[in-house]
């Protein structure tokens, strides 16, 4: 009986080892875990997004206007009536004056005379 005993204990300390190591263990298994919830998360975002796209096919199969929108915003297009104003937004609103521009020179002259 004691042999039996021996043997079964035996048994199990080799499938708690098996069971707590790092090849098909409690570690893998977690960590498989993770990466299918990551897997998960990605898919929703890319029925998300395939959604969107089918609802924008769709709209492109059935209607004009979405057609006429996406050729003025991607490619620039405009109506046979229309007339295309471009607005140039200026960085420096304030003409630079003469004095500003001769200061930097002057300003290096005095730097290499205190030198």
């Amino acid at each position: 009986m004691k042999k039996i005993a021996l043997i079964l204990s035996l048994i199990i300390v080799v499938l708690l080892a098996r069971l707590l190591s790092s090849h098909g263990g409690l570690g893998e298994l977690f960590s498989l875990q993770n990466q299918l919830s990551e897997l998960e998360t990605q898919l929703q975002q890319q029925e998300r997004e395939n959604a969107e796209l089918s609802q924008q096919v769709q709209d492109l199969q059935s209607q004009n206007s979405a057609i006429e929108t996406i050729a003025r915003q991607t490619l620039g297009m405009i109506g046979q009536d229309e007339v295309f104003v471009e607005v140039i937004e200026l960085k420096n609103p304030v003409a630079p004056s003469i004095t500003s521009a001769t200061t930097p020179s002057t300003s290096s002259e005095a730097t290499s005379e205190t030198d």
